[in-house]
């Protein structure tokens, strides 16, 4: 059974999951850092699952790969859960910035699954205290194949029931409701005023509109996504924060954004703390990498502080002015807040 300090603090806790993925590990990773625990879940060598604290999902993940000195266990006994609240964009991004490959556990659950291979891991080069016998799965009851295939008939119309319902309010609400206008971040967002049939539609509300028009674009006619390429400004108010002293800090970035289709890569560096200029030593770099929905953006970032690394995930709107306004969450302090993001003129 896997248990030292020494281990994760010479290899880090990516290299241990890539480790158990690499041998096709079943079971669960415990993990102990001072007071918090955390856990990471494993089907087949996959990831299926991350807690720690009162963090799920991706981040939990996140949080997981900025701790540097903890210890860890890891038990083939436990089987993971059959739910996973790791979304699917979130896997995409798991794949591309920590490499891990992650299992669909919300896909696979009414799958009957025979397993009766023994978990094996590769341990050169890891102090290793105890590896017990693993302990066997044990065989799920067979389902009976006409009812197994009632089952799934009747699930695939619940889900496109559901899925007609959702298109048809989603389109009702665009045709009843104008954008959402969204202040700046300095000042409070403002009630925006309805649109009745007398007044006249802006520029900005006509292509929104447009968009979902039937006679100026054809039903297989894709919208091509708005372009970020630039140079920006972000400023993140902390609103929720475990360090008091962040309460209400304003932290500024300079960030320079390259678009390729509707996904895009950014860098930069933090360059002011409530509205005062860092100097040149305080400026730590940035890194962004997201995509483009319409008018959502998602996008996840790592910052290069001077102690350690950190991360976290932006979640902006494109509002008529082209700004981008939304929200942040960070590992740094557990920091979450408003975002906002306005290119340079």
């Amino acid at each position: 059974m896997l248990d030292t300090r020494k281990t994760l603090h010479d290899t880090g806790i990516l290299d241990v999951i890539k480790i158990l993925a690499a041998n096709g590990a079943n079971g669960r990773l415990d993990i102990t850092a001072g007071t918090t625990e955390g856990a990471v879940f494993f089907k087949d060598g996959q990831l299926v699952d991350a807690r720690v604290g009162h963090l799920t999902g991706f981040p939990a993940v996140n949080a997981i790969a900025s701790i540097s000195d903890a210890r860890f266990n890891f038990d083939p006994s436990v089987a993971p859960p059959l739910v996973s609240s790791i979304s699917p964009s979130e896997r995409v991004v798991l794949k591309q910035f920590f490499g891990i490959d992650t299992f669909d556990a919300n896909a696979a659950q009414d799958e009957v699954v025979y397993s009766d291979e023994e978990v094996t891991m590769e341990t050169r080069g890891i102090p290793v205290e105890e590896i017990p016998t693993p302990i066997p799965t044990p065989i799920p009851e067979v389902v009976p194949s006409r009812s197994l295939y009632r089952g799934a008939l009747i699930l695939g119309l619940l889900f496109i029931v559901i899925a007609v319902a959702a298109v048809a309010l989603r389109n009702m609400y665009r045709e009843r409701a104008l954008p959402e206008s969204v202040a700046t971040t300095e000042q409070a967002a403002t009630t925006e005023q309805p649109v009745t049939a007398e007044q006249p539609t802006s520029p900005s509300v006509a292509e929104d509109v447009k968009t979902d028009s039937p006679a100026p674009l054809a039903a297989d006619q894709p919208v091509a996504a708005q372009d970020l390429s630039g140079k920006w400004t972000v400023v993140n108010t902390v609103q929720k924060t475990s360090y008091r002293s962040y309460e209400a800090l304003k932290i500024g970035f300079d960030l320079s954004i390259s678009q390729n289709g509707k996904s895009f890569i950014g860098k930069g560096q933090k360059v002011s703390e409530n509205g005062r200029s860092l100097p040149a030593n305080s400026r730590t770099p940035i890194e962004v990498k997201g995509s483009i929905n319409g008018n959502r953006v998602e996008a996840t970032f790592f910052e290069h502080g001077a102690v350690r690394k950190t991360n976290g995930r932006f979640v902006w709107q494109i509002d008529k002015a082209g700004s981008l306004n939304g929200t942040f969450n960070s590992t740094a302090a557990n920091t979450s807040g408003r975002s906002a993001a306005k290119r340079e003129l």
